[in-house]
């Protein structure tokens, strides 16, 4: 059977695909036109067509005229029909060959074909190493019953049987060279691989893929762990989400509670000044017409006065006089001092509404600059929980609450202590009234040294220190954090620290934690510049190396809550004024042993 080959236009010739349609072709031509079946005893009529004897036979008996059913060529007299028995050997034995391959299926591109079989090629089942062929499953019967072909090495049908063998000796590789890493015949071992190691290909192919199979199940492994790492990451971040979410939640439900707690407060203040208002202005005009009554009675008793004064009898003035009765606690002595105080009740209104309001301003300032420091505390350290994250200057998102509190350039903070100097940080000036006698502050309180001897006149009055030489700063801090640094390079020996507002300073001995005086001595001469830190929630105490911007020393756990005396509860209560149990904590500093040069300086806060 051939094929044609069509001419492209490069004039080069290619092979048509016709290997389905040329086989249909050909088993049609094998089947009888009548019972389009296979032909049993196949006759040939004149005209060259063949029949199944009895199709044709019985084709003639039912029609009236004698003729080819194909070509309707008519004959004259009814043919004497004998049995084709070539076209029926030629039949028969493609009927068996078809029967034997109908497993076959036609090689399609991509896969091997038959080396035997002629166009069309049905698709390879094995390839034989020894015959470096591949056969379909007809002509693989055909190689098995060859008796000198039993014991050929057959293999799944492969296409590159050229990468198979030697190319110097024409052999099939059998061993694989460990020292050159690659495959050899047996030829090549006793040529260029003498007295290399070699085991057959066999064992090598079986050892390369047991360790195949190991680094696939490694890497399985690997896979394993990479995924569970992924879920973990993907439980991870909606763990975040969420908590992100719900912190959000909590500090919107917070802030809304504050506007209503505030909100509630303004509206109670302002109710409450109301009702003072209308209270004084109900005394007013109770004031006002005890007054108008007063002045009416006045007016009488003067109009009674002075139509005595108009009589001639002198004994009728002197009796009319002692009838008449002029009251002392009406005020009839006509004190300047109670019509002045009188006169006053509605000016007196006027300035309680003044100090209201100039009490409201200065509490929301205080609440605006503690709020402020801890809000920024807090952004910054959300902010330097995350490495990677760039610190943006505060204020760049938005307006800052009060520029009086927060810097417009901020620095970002590269570490605790910068952070803490950046939103802690108090100016700290000390009372020369506390001073121990032999003690000196300077005039803007930044400065303390040893006396020289010369008593200076502030040191004749104060509350001050009697047996530890130690000095208090004016301001005290009852909440929130507060910084302050001291230079001490000029003292052998000094202590600073914080100290309760009720500390006694006449102790002899000397006093601890217990006593509410947190407080550490240094005695190392290479300290320049000592910071001290106060965190009042968290109830600690630290002390920095500033130029080391180290921690030196660190009280935690302090108790800076004190009981107050039910009287001054009692007290407080009764003014309407609340009284609050958290100690109000005082800056302190101390030389303990020195020279007059020797000296301590509060020194601004840099970072």
């Amino acid at each position: 059977m051939f094929v044609s080959w069509p001419k492209t236009t490069d004039n080069t010739q290619q092979p048509v695909d016709m290997a389905s349609a040329s086989s249909l072709a050909f088993e049609e031509q094998l089947l009888c036109s009548i019972c389009l079946h296979e032909f049993t005893e196949p006759v040939s009529t004149p005209c060259g067509h063949n029949y199944c004897k009895a199709c044709i036979t019985g084709y003639w008996a039912t029609n009236d005229l004698t003729e080819c059913p194909l070509c309707k060529k008519q004959f004259y007299h009814r043919p004497q029909l004998q049995v084709n028995t070539e076209f029926r050997d030629m039949a028969e034995r493609f009927n068996n060959m078809r029967l034997r391959g109908k497993d076959n299926t036609l090689a399609k591109p991509g896969e091997v074909p038959c080396d035997i079989c002629p166009w069309p090629k049905f698709k390879a089942q094995k390839t034989c190493l020894l015959c470096l062929s591949s056969y379909c499953q007809f002509h693989l019967e055909l190689h098995r019953g060859v008796t000198a072909h039993m014991k050929h090495q057959l293999i799944d049908p492969v296409s590159n049987l050229g990468d198979r063998v030697c190319k110097k000796h024409n052999k099939v590789f059998e061993l694989f060279c460990h020292r050159d890493q690659v495959c050899v015949c047996s030829v090549c071992l006793k040529d260029d691989h003498a007295m290399h190691k070699a085991v057959p290909l066999e064992r090598e192919i079986a050892e390369r893929k047991a360790h195949l199979d190991d680094v696939a199940a490694e890497i399985k492994t690997l896979e394993n762990a990479k995924s569970r790492s992924i879920e973990e990451v993907k439980c991870k971040e909606e763990r975040s989400k969420k908590q992100s979410q719900k912190e959000m939640e909590d500090i919107d439900e917070v802030f809304t509670d504050l506007i209503l707690s505030l909100q509630r407060k303004q509206f109670g203040l302002v109710e409450l000044i109301k009702e003072k208002q209308e209270e004084a202005e109900k005394q007013a005009k109770d004031n006002l017409t005890k007054l108008k009554q007063e002045i009416a009675l006045l007016r009488k008793r003067r109009s009674e006065i002075e139509e005595l004064l108009q009589t001639k009898d002198d004994l009728q003035l002197l009796q009319s006089c002692l009838s008449l009765d002029f009251p002392v606690e009406h005020g009839y002595k006509f004190d300047p001092i109670c019509l002045l105080g009188a006169s006053l009740s509605l000016p007196i209104s006027d300035v309680s509404r003044q100090s209201y309001a100039v009490v409201v301003r200065k509490a929301v300032a205080q609440v605006e600059k503690s709020f402020s420091n801890e809000m920024e505390t807090l952004i910054h350290e959300v902010r330097l929980s995350n490495g990677s994250e760039v610190i943006e200057p505060c204020g760049a998102a938005e307006k800052p609450v009060s520029d009086r509190f927060i810097k417009e350039v901020w620095n970002p903070p590269q570490d605790k202590l910068m952070m803490i100097q950046q939103c802690n940080a108090v100016d700290v000036t000390m009372d020369a009234y506390t001073a121990h006698p032999s003690l000196v502050v300077s005039g803007n309180g930044k400065q303390l040294r040893v006396r020289d001897g010369q008593l200076h006149l502030h040191a004749l009055f104060g509350h001050r220190f009697r047996h530890h030489k130690c000095v208090l700063g004016e301001d005290g801090f009852s909440s929130g954090r507060f910084y302050f640094e001291v230079r001490v390079p000029g003292c052998s020996c000094w202590i600073l620290g914080v100290v309760k507002e009720s500390f006694d300073r006449e102790l002899m001995y000397i006093p601890g934690p217990e006593e509410g005086y947190w407080t550490f001595a240094g005695f190392n001469p290479l300290l320049q510049t000592v910071g001290v830190f106060v965190d009042h929630e968290k109830g600690e105490v630290s002390f920095y190396n500033v130029d080391t911007r180290t921690q030196i020393y660190s009280y935690t756990g302090c108790n800076f809550k004190e009981t107050t005396p039910a009287l001054k509860t009692f007290l407080y209560s009764m003014a309407g004024t609340h009284v609050s149990s958290r100690l109000k904590l005082f800056p302190c500093l101390g030389i303990m042993e020195g020279l007059p040069i020797d000296g301590l300086e509060i020194i601004p806060v840099t970072h």
